[in-house]
């Protein structure tokens, strides 16, 4: 092998990586950008959707409380217990459902994920074809 013939692959080598760097950067502000552009997609309607919720809760409390009030008068006319005791029966029913709710709704919180996992398997990915190319391009 003559030396303008490694010359040749040597410069060949070194055009060869300084295209897979410059795919490879071009590939990673492609997905920085996905990697935005999902984040912002959920970020834009969670004003809104507090202020719903906050609406709702407001109102689901009121007319909860004004129903408890109407249960525990029932309670105590048809049943004739002590209107004290009827109170009672019916916070503890209720402090046993909402503890339930608590409970479930803390398993289905732990469960939830915020991870990008479309960026993540995008960048997997992209490393494994950088990998291939680098390799490729040295042998």
């Amino acid at each position: 092998m003559s030396a303008d013939n490694s010359r040749t692959n040597v410069g060949e080598m070194k055009k060869l990586v300084g295209l897979i760097v410059r795919d490879s950067e071009r590939l990673l502000d492609q997905h920085v950008r996905l990697l935005r552009s999902e984040l912002q997609e959920g970020s834009h309607a969670v004003p809104r959707v507090i202020a719903e919720m906050g609406a709702g809760a407001v109102c689901a409390a009121v007319g909860g409380g004004l129903g408890m009030l109407m249960v525990v008068h029932g309670l105590h006319r048809f049943t004739r217990l002590p209107l004290w005791s009827c109170y009672g029966l019916v916070g503890g029913a209720l402090a046993a459902v909402g503890t339930g709710l608590m409970s479930s709704g803390a398993r289905k919180a732990a469960s939830i994920s915020l991870l990008p996992r479309e960026t993540i398997g995008a960048l997997r990915e992209d490393a494994r074809w950088i990998k291939n190319q680098i390799a490729d391009a040295t042998s």
